[in-house]
């Protein structure tokens, strides 16, 4: 690791890089207000500046030490917090950001997605996650990786077997707010779903589709539930994703998971994460996890000032200690 001199007049800088081009071009203006207006408030309680990105415009290197460059000034010079968007629909912009993640990585600046301290796979691949919580006893639906090009036909006859006649949800492994899911009610169906994905260049799992109440998102912050909130799809829909046209409002659901949860994020060694359970009959089953970038700004109060109590003070934490 570097060790920039540090500007201590300076206040501390939270730097949020994502992939530009996964939006309509019409909408990143739009985004990078909305997200400025929604994280730069809450930066300043902690007296940190907020500023964001786009992927493309920059440029990381090894030049002796890690440099990332943008409008030819390396803005590892000076030590901040990042959050790395890293998921894209493009297999290239997402080699980009993986190369941007790993850049900030071996510098002396603090990546906040990497709050985990296994493998950074743990962080977004569902196939991955799912199998490292079944392996701490924690419910999980039953969960198939497609195989690639002409052999991926070969998981429908596993699907079938393993999971029964349907419905399915066929999603990828390394996607999130509700992109590209599918839900197919069929055999014949799924088979026609698998030819579809076979041609896409990113990885898909299929699931059984789970009845469920809601989405329960829990905030997890230094191994300690802090709240929840509960997204539920419009009537007639699958997907309770709040960027795919849910609702949410918080409860008190978390506590019949607050045990599973600290079991997850001691595993995992993570500071700060959040954890995604639908809600059954039968109870609790996990969905996924998420890390820094999992948005709040969707919660009511007082669970809002709670989770951006909890996050920004992490993150103050954090970047003093290896300051």
């Amino acid at each position: 690791m570097r060790k920039a001199a540090e500007d201590h007049s300076a206040p501390g800088l939270i730097t949020w890089i994502y992939q530009a081009e996964d939006l309509d071009p019409g909408q990143t203006v739009e985004f990078e207000k909305s997200l400025y207006e929604r994280y730069s408030a809450a930066a300043a309680t902690i007296g940190y500046e907020f500023r964001v990105l786009r992927a493309g415009e920059l440029i990381p290197s090894c030049l002796g030490k890690p440099v990332l460059r943008y409008q030819g000034t390396d803005v590892l010079g000076r030590r901040q917090c990042f959050i790395v968007e890293d998921q894209s629909q493009d297999p290239q912009g997402l080699q980009g950001l993986r190369a941007i993640y790993r850049t900030i990585q071996a510098s002396d600046s603090v990546l906040l997605n990497r709050t985990l301290t296994g493998p950074d796979y743990l962080e977004r691949d569902k196939l991955a996650l799912l199998q490292h919580a079944a392996g701490l006893g924690i419910p999980t639906p039953r969960t198939i990786a497609v195989p690639f090009g002409r052999y991926a036909r070969g998981v429908v006859t596993e699907a079938v077997r393993e999971i029964g006649d349907g419905p399915y949800i066929v999603k990828p492994r390394e996607m999130g707010m509700g992109v590209a899911v599918l839900k197919v009610d069929s055999e014949r169906q799924l088979t026609a779903a698998i030819d579809i994905v076979a041609q896409a260049t990113g990885g898909y799992i299929v699931q059984p589709f789970i009845p469920h109440s809601g989405d329960m998102r829990v905030y997890v912050a230094d191994g300690e539930v802090v709240t929840s909130l509960t997204r539920r799809p419009r009537p007639g829909d699958y997907l309770a994703n709040i960027s795919q046209g849910g609702s949410a409002a918080a409860t008190d659901d978390h506590r019949q998971v607050a045990d599973m949860c600290r079991r997850i994020a001691e595993s995992l060694g993570a500071e700060y994460i959040c954890i995604d359970w639908l809600m059954t009959e039968q109870g609790p089953v996990l969905n996924e996890w998420s890390t820094a970038s999992a948005g709040f700004t969707v919660l009511p109060e007082p669970q809002r000032t709670q989770v951006v109590e909890a996050f920004f003070g992490w993150i103050k934490r954090t970047f003093e200690k290896g300051a």
